[in-house]
């Protein structure tokens, strides 16, 4: 995500605390006959759910757009994935790199691991973070690296052959793909964790 949507997204999540606090305490204190519930002013329900429901279609924007941008350059199956899950949990507030397995590499898994995978959106998550690492890496910065370690936790080892660069166990086929926050390089597998 870019800064300003970063931005925006965290500013307005506090401000949806915030609000959601208030809410909360204004009637606890008033019901105990505290003073302090004077202190704090009285919030407008509807405002509330107006932030909260800004927030959650800033982040269902978010997974379209990453999506979208997938399915713009061919990769239809792991769009498919991105727009099951909130975008936010694998990215945070981070620019980030997404390594995007080709439709190809979807067909390694036999029907029942695809069934596994598409059932579990915590299975999908994991594969995902095993796929994405913190901050924007060019494909020029990734041959330049000894490894990198995903949002899963894995160190993957990275080579370059001449123009061929690997990351794990996968090839990188097409490289510096600019999406919202960060870059995507389009990989010939998949990086199971």
């Amino acid at each position: 995500m870019s800064t300003n949507h970063s931005y925006l997204r965290r500013s307005a999540l506090r401000r949806t605390t915030s609000l959601a606090l208030a809410v909360a305490i204004v009637p606890a204190l008033a019901a105990c006959g505290s003073d302090d519930a004077d202190v704090v002013t009285s919030v407008d329900a509807t405002e509330v759910e107006n932030v909260v429901s800004s927030v959650v279609e800033e982040v269902d924007q978010a997974s379209e757009d990453l999506a979208q941008a997938l399915r713009d350059n061919g990769l239809e199956n792991i769009a498919g994935l991105v727009e099951q899950v909130d975008v936010a949990e694998l990215t945070g507030d981070e620019d980030f790199t997404f390594f995007a397995p080709n439709d190809d590499a979807f067909t390694t898994l036999d029907a029942d691991e695809a069934a596994d995978l598409l059932s579990d959106p915590g299975q999908i998550l994991d594969v995902l973070r095993n796929h994405l690492l913190a901050g924007t890496i060019t494909a020029e910065e990734l041959a330049n690296l000894d490894e990198v370690e995903t949002e899963a936790g894995e160190q993957l080892p990275v080579t370059v052959d001449g123009d061929v660069v690997r990351v794990g166990d996968v090839t990188v086929v097409t490289a510096d793909i600019d999406v919202a926050g960060g870059v995507v390089h389009v990989v010939d597998g998949l990086l199971l964790p």
